[in-house]
């Protein structure tokens, strides 16, 4: 059914995350959000060396599951790559829909004045604080959480089958599941 996926071992590392949008405002409808996720979501996987095995660009979430080796990279966490991908889609989004004039979709934050804290004195927020991670500790588990986080579009009613929804890997894989049915 999935082929190449990491074998697991000691020495590896697989997570399934799942991250919020601020207030579940549904930022990623706009097509040009989901580029912008998608392109962050490569490049910080290029950037710290893991694998990006799946993910899946909901309007108001992002269950994603990602793979390293931990011997190879002892020091990369989660909360380091969340950080990442979720600083840099929020600073490039904000900009996008400022750009485009529709600032009254931006989730406003309640800034208390005498706050010294960088977080509490943003004006907007794209994302919510946090994420859930789950420790993936079997193959059978990693195929169980892609084939939940690929069914998500068709139980949120977003398309009829996992093939319609473009911003999802599900493509990847669609081949080896076409010819298992």
């Amino acid at each position: 059914m999935y082929k190449n996926f990491p074998k697991f071992d000691d020495s590896s590392y697989a997570h399934f995350i799942t991250t919020k949008t601020y207030n579940n405002c549904p930022y990623f409808k706009d097509e040009e959000s989901c580029r912008i996720l998608v392109e962050e979501l490569e490049f910080y996987s290029k950037k710290y060396a893991f694998v990006l095995t799946g993910y899946v660009i909901m309007p108001n979430h992002l269950p994603l599951l990602v793979w390293w080796d931990k011997e190879e990279k002892p020091r990369l966490s989660v909360s380091h790559i969340m950080r990442g991908i979720k600083g840099a889609t929020a600073r490039r989004i904000i900009d996008l829909i400022r750009r485009k004039g529709l600032e009254q979709m931006l989730q406003s934050t309640h800034r208390r004045p005498d706050s010294k804290s960088h977080r509490q004195n943003l004006r907007f927020r794209l994302w919510q604080r946090g994420f859930y991670d789950f420790n993936i500790y079997s193959e059978a588990k990693l195929l169980e959480r892609l084939d939940y986080m690929h069914s998500n579009p068709v139980k949120a009613g977003l398309v009829s089958s996992p093939d319609g929804y473009e911003w999802s890997t599900w493509k990847l894989y669609s081949s080896e599941k076409v010819g298992t049915k």
